[in-house]
């Protein structure tokens, strides 16, 4: 038997030696290389904490929740794999990421083992802090550590988090774990500060040196120039002292140290177990640690989609199709080389967002903040109102985290900055932590807000073209997903081909598909689910009508009014969540102008959370797939009697 299959919880680490311990760290990188390679997930910085991850769990007793006693939470959550080994999932790992199998991030429906569910970087410090105080408050003694890594640390929040940490008065550990990346390149003055750290060793060789001389004077002469040692000690301390940022907030820095020394490590952990005081520990690691194509391509290989051995080299597997975000990409490229105002953002995911491909056709017209989304979002604005025309690519889930700078500093002054929202609406693999299904909630009450959904790769072109006329905020939604393989004006009857390939007009949707007994109003990348409902449904006798309404603010109104005077049963479609999205837009229209709503069916994200499966598999879950609108339909319509239905569209 392997030592991975011998180890269902942390109790069975303790009983390891440190040989058998480096021998498990080896274990855990194959199983995690071997699931990856199957099923996709983050590979290179969950290679990089095997040995931390052991000696955390060697050292402290982080039994389950609530008992514990000791409390480990992770930053960011995709360095979770071997925490999840080592607490009984090893087993799970053949189905990685998979519909009712292990998930990628920390998920406490999942095991008592994970505190938190976490996808978003820069919270562990502060919900660290927050254990702290409440443990301490209830008279438990015991140690919380928060693993902090992949730069995550540059986070506001994680400021805010250290700045707070600085006034316990109890023991709380902060594992810097560095591994010089953040998600792509590091960005910023603090990543620039870690890295001199990381390859200087001034300060302890002058400590070192001090030392070896004052052991070698005489003793008399030794007490005479003791006091001037130690302020030389102290004067090099201040000026290089890679500490002295953290000390400055009140806490005990430690390290750098090895992060890959696993006996190392476990002294270390060991000696300041005890310590009364918040801690910061200082580890230094490499992402991808133990496959050399993974350390040296280490953005490449963060999350890939899954990989196979190709004669001794790593390759990618490739999805099938053309994805948005690659649409996206090329089509800020084409608005640059005519728009010299045109610049590009983005918090750490530049090949997430697609940008990476703009970076090299313009390389000083794309910025990459780091980890940062509300500097983002500050930053943005300050461009705009200087002259430029600014397009932030924030995935959707991160959007959210810089809501107040949306409205303060863009929506507030007016700003026609253009936010670009992937991972719009179910994202599959990743799981709830990055479903994308509130952005048109939180965006559409900000006065001046423009926002789009684009159906195909041609609309989202002419979404961006518009915004770029706007004076005005806008944001443009798209999914995870590949753009459908052929545009609709390409594919819809001859008279409605002028109307649906021209350029976007605000607040001006277009007609897909003409039919009687219902419309679907869709908004965004469901059309294509639309027209497939309303095929099968012609094939049972049914005439469906499919709006393409591209906005969600402002909603076409006329638009609106005619489906509602054709008398048959209109449904509303979204990748959004029911509440406050694109269909509640549609009732409000009505309501507002004293139209009948009860012939409206909104379709779209129920209030819940949706595990982690394939996209598709989650738009089955929910019927907003092809089949499940069909169903929706059929219920809508022979809810409508037969006198009533006229012409839809």
């Amino acid at each position: 038997m392997s030592l991975i299959e011998r180890i269902q919880t942390p109790a069975d680490v303790k009983k390891l030696s440190v040989d058998e311990l480096v021998a498990l760290a080896a274990e855990c990188r194959q199983k995690i290389f071997d699931s990856v390679s199957r099923n996709g997930g983050h590979l290179a910085s969950n290679l990089g904490v095997a040995e931390l991850t052991l000696a955390l769990h060697y050292v402290y007793d982080f039994g389950p929740f609530p008992q514990g006693p000791d409390r480990l939470v992770f930053d960011v959550g995709h360095q979770c794999y071997v925490h999840k080994m080592l607490t009984g999932r090893t087993g799970l790992f053949e189905n990685l990421r998979k519909k009712g199998s292990v998930s990628g991030f920390p998920l406490p429906e999942e095991s008592p083992y994970d505190l938190f569910a976490v996808g978003h970087a820069g919270t562990a410090i502060s919900t660290a802090v927050g254990l702290a105080r409440g443990d301490a408050m209830l008279g438990r003694k015991n140690h919380v550590v928060a693993v902090v890594g992949d730069a995550s640390i540059v986070n506001g929040m994680a400021f805010e988090g250290l700045n707070a940490a600085g006034t316990l008065r109890r023991q709380m550990i902060i594992v810097l774990n560095d591994n010089g990346m953040s998600i792509s390149r590091p960005q910023g003055a603090m990543a620039a500060y870690l890295e001199r750290v990381r390859i200087s060793t001034t300060y302890q060789e002058a400590k070192s040196f001090a030392h070896k001389l004052l052991d070698n004077l005489p003793h008399t002469v030794g007490s005479t120039i003791e006091n001037m040692l130690y302020h030389l000690k102290e004067g090099v301390k201040t000026g290089l002292w890679p500490g002295q940022v953290f000390e400055s907030m009140n806490l005990k820095y430690m390290g750098p140290i090895d992060g890959h020394d696993l006996p190392g490590l476990i002294q270390t952990l060991g000696e300041i177990k005890e310590f009364d005081h918040p801690i910061l520990l200082h580890v230094k690691t490499v992402k991808g640690k133990g496959y050399e194509a993974a350390s040296d391509e280490p953005t490449k290989f963060h999350s890939p989609a899954g990989f196979h051995m190709n004669g001794g080299q790593l390759e990618l597997k490739k999805s099938g199709g053309k994805s948005w975000t690659t649409a996206f990409a090329d089509a800020c490229i084409k608005l640059a080389e005519t728009d010299k105002r045109v610049v590009t953002l983005t918090a750490a995911m530049p090949d997430g967002t697609g940008l990476s491909k703009f970076e090299n056709t313009f390389p000083n017209r794309f910025y990459d903040t780091g980890i940062c989304e509300s500097h983002l979002a500050g930053m943005a604005a300050g461009m705009c109102k200087a002259g430029l025309r600014p397009i932030a690519a924030i995935y959707s889930t991160f959007i959210q985290r810089a809501f107040d700078q949306i409205w303060q500093e863009v929506a507030l002054n007016g700003l026609p900055v253009i936010f670009a929202m992937d991972r719009a609406g179910y994202v599959g693999d990743d799981g709830p932590v990055h479903h994308g299904f509130m952005d048109q909630a939180f965006l559409r009450p900000l006065p001046g807000m423009v926002l789009m959904a684009p159906s195909d790769e041609c609309e989202l072109n002419r979404a961006l073209r518009l915004a770029l006329t706007l004076d005005t905020p806008s944001a443009v939604r798209y999914p995870r997903d590949a753009v459908p393989p052929a545009n609709f004006h390409e594919i819809i009857d001859e008279p409605l081909r002028q109307q649906a390939s021209g350029e976007w007009e605000l607040a001006r949707s277009r007609v897909l598909l003409e039919g009687r007994d219902a419309v679907i109003l869709c908004y965004g990348a469901l059309a294509a689910n639309a027209l497939a409902a309303a095929d099968e449904l012609a094939g049972e006798g049914l005439s469906i009508g499919v709006v393409d309404a591209r906005f969600c603010k402002p909603v076409d109104g006329k638009m609106i009014e005619r489906a509602i005077a054709g008398g048959s049963a209109i449904l509303t479609l979204e990748d959004h969540s029911l509440q406050n999205g694109f269909g509640s837009a549609v009732l409000e229209y009505a309501v507002s102008k004293s139209l009948p709503t009860g012939r409206i069916t909104r379709l779209g994200m129920p209030d819940r959370l949706i595990a982690h499966a394939t996209r598709q598999q989650q738009l089955t879950e929910v019927g907003l797939d092809a089949a499940g609108i069909a169903r929706s339909v059929r219920d809508a319509v022979r809810k409508i009697p037969v006198a009533a239905q006229r012409s839809a569209v």
